[in-house]
């Protein structure tokens, strides 16, 4: 497995695919989800106006688009938001290595699901997200970090748990 950290702005992100989760109880979207809604002109929300999207656990969509370098983005459920723990980002991470591999994807962009928008801290979740990563061949993961933290303490703590 490879793994890297990637700083760069979301449009310029050339993957597979990106991969943005949401809560079921967030509104409006936040972290990826909130930005890939904005330059989708809102087309995100709509679809969970309309009943489309939920955001609970096991709830996804694959989108295409050529409004990013990476053509494919699939919106991934996290659930309830004060009920985001441990198990919560297990099973969401299984759930996503578990879609990928069923679509044959081996390279990827995620967040570090609900860094700075649930009671979890970013690097616990990192190593969570990785534990299940691992289980799963061959395999490669950019983790996205917003906005430069990949610079800050943050990021070198980020970096120091892949490198480990």
């Amino acid at each position: 497995m490879k793994t890297k950290i990637i700083t760069d702005r979301i449009t310029k992100i050339e993957d597979k695919v990106i991969v943005a989760g949401f809560f079921s109880d967030v509104r409006p979207l936040k972290g990826l989800a909130g930005e890939i809604d904005w330059l989708f002109n809102g087309e995100i929300s709509r679809l969970i106006l309309d009943g489309k999207l939920n955001g609970q656990i096991g709830d996804s969509l694959l989108l295409c688009s050529n409004r990013l370098k990476t053509r494919n983005v699939l919106l991934l459920g996290m659930g309830n938001r004060e009920k985001f723990d441990s198990t919560a980002v297990i099973n969401t991470t299984k759930l996503l290595a578990q879609k990928l591999d069923g679509i044959n994807i081996k390279s990827f962009t995620t967040e570090i699901f609900g860094s700075g928008y649930s009671s979890l801290e970013a690097s616990a979740v990192l190593k969570l997200m990785l534990s299940e990563f691992k289980k799963f061949d061959d395999i490669d993961v950019n983790f996205f970090v917003k906005d430069k933290e990949g610079d800050t303490g943050l990021g070198i703590k980020l970096k120091g748990i892949l490198d480990s």
